[in-house]
């Protein structure tokens, strides 16, 4: 995903950053990640495209690496979304790199689901046009 751009890629995060779990909590939050998606799936708590929602929202807020915290999120939710029959979400990596509207939508879904509200990110989760 990363390619020779970053050594330290795909690696765990050991440094603080201004959003994301302290560092030291970095593997116990994937840890309660990994269990919850276990529990949502058993209990049939939500549809697939809301599960994959929440481990896209749980996984940027976790912010496990330095950089690239948001693809390998929307990679995450994709891939959650294959194994479960469905198209993956059309992102538009271009867009959500840099400022704009579609940028502007994608954090904005983000912080709504901070507060527990996960309607606009399932809207941009379905998306796989």
């Amino acid at each position: 995903m990363f390619g020779d751009v970053w050594v330290w890629a795909g690696k765990l995060r050991h440094v603080e950053l201004s959003i994301g779990v302290k560092a030291y909590l970095v593997s116990s939050e994937i840890k309660k990640l990994v269990d919850d998606l276990e529990f949502w799936e058993q209990n049939k708590s939500f549809d697939v495209i809301e599960i994959a929602s929440r481990l896209h929202h749980r996984a940027v807020q976790i912010h496990p690496f330095i950089n690239g915290n948001g693809r390998w999120s929307r990679m995450l939710a994709n891939i959650y979304l294959k194994q479960n029959g469905l198209q993956p979400t059309k992102w538009n990596e271009n867009l959500l790199s840099k400022e704009n509207l579609h940028r502007d939508d994608y954090i904005k879904a983000l912080k709504s689901a901070d507060d527990g509200d996960y309607r606009d990110l399932i809207t941009l989760q379905a998306n796989t046009l």
